[in-house]
């Protein structure tokens, strides 16, 4: 858009009457200002009630990668695989 439909935008806007609002609306604003109370401290109890749902699925997936890792760790190493996979071509010649 050039700048001269830009300014006359802005020109026009500015000549426009602005809206006004509904009845009581500085009621509502000053009502809803009063309800939202300023933050209270949180004590240690409410910190962890709050993100233990987060720290429960943490620690699920720690539990779940060290089984996974036993499991694993359990069976025959590269070597022995190596070994396992080659024996029967060795073996024939």
């Amino acid at each position: 858009m050039n700048e001269k439909k830009l300014n006359a935008l802005l020109s026009a806007a500015q000549r426009e009457t602005p809206i006004a609002a509904a009845g009581g609306f500085e009621r509502l604003v000053m009502q809803q200002i009063q309800r939202d109370p300023a933050r209270m401290e949180l004590s240690i109890s409410d910190v962890l009630n709050r993100w233990f749902p987060r720290l429960a699925v943490v620690a699920a997936a720690i539990i779940v990668l060290c089984a996974v890792g036993d499991y694993v760790s359990a069976g025959p190493t590269l070597s022995e695989s190596a070994a396992q996979l080659s024996y029967p071509y060795f073996a024939e010649n």
